[in-house]
């Protein structure tokens, strides 16, 4: 595969590592912001945790590891348990975005501490972390996006509420058409023009 050819060992593991950093911070801020306001599906279903194999999706692994985009694991709300009910669930959705923005510029003062490890760790850890700034911006503009199975696509819940089950059948097929939009160049990686504002 010409794609994954064009990457080194180094820079394939290391978005891997980054890909689970972000899954487990997104899932998860995305699930305690919905139990704040009120819709403790996400917690029962066991989505307010921290664990990265709760919250990954495959097709999101491939797709952050080949054009560093991301997304993960659809999850469920219920809209009418909510504080403010769908101005609720709009307010988790953008909230649990700009969280995951904030965390970029944020994540820069782990630079001077992760130098103090041994030269090698401390590089390592340092790249981890430069890819998970990449993946990070260009995953939450991505996911900005209202297409079934990305995180404002969760906004079908207010428009289609009783069809849960089509919506459910519709993340596959919104995924896909994602993914191949991204392998055609369609939707590009924005992160290299906003990360240098973010830093400033």
């Amino acid at each position: 595969m010409a794609l994954l050819g064009a990457l080194s060992l180094s820079e394939i593991v290391t978005r891997i590592a980054a890909v689970l950093l972000f899954a487990s911070l997104q899932g998860c801020i995305l699930a305690g912001l919905a139990r704040l306001m009120g819709d403790a599906r996400p917690f029962h279903e066991k989505r307010l945790t921290l664990n990265p194999f709760v919250q990954v999706s495959v097709w999101g692994i491939i797709s952050a590891t080949l054009f560093a985009l991301n997304w993960v694991r659809p999850i469920r709300y219920e809209p009418k348990d909510m504080r403010l009910g769908g101005f609720g669930l709009l307010a988790v959705l953008v909230l649990g975005l700009a969280l995951m923005l904030a965390l970029v510029p944020l994540s820069d003062f782990l630079r001077p501490l992760l130098l103090m490890l041994p030269r090698t760790a401390g590089y390592a850890a340092l790249y981890v972390l430069n890819q998970f700034q990449l993946i990070t911006v260009g995953s939450v503009v991505l996911n900005c996006l209202p297409v079934p199975g990305l995180v404002a696509g969760a906004l079908w819940q207010l428009a289609l509420p009783e069809h849960e089950r089509r919506l459910e059948r519709l993340v596959p097929i919104g995924l896909g058409l994602i993914f191949a939009a991204i392998v055609a160049g369609i939707i590009p990686n924005t992160a290299s023009a906003i990360l240098p504002y973010l830093r400033a």
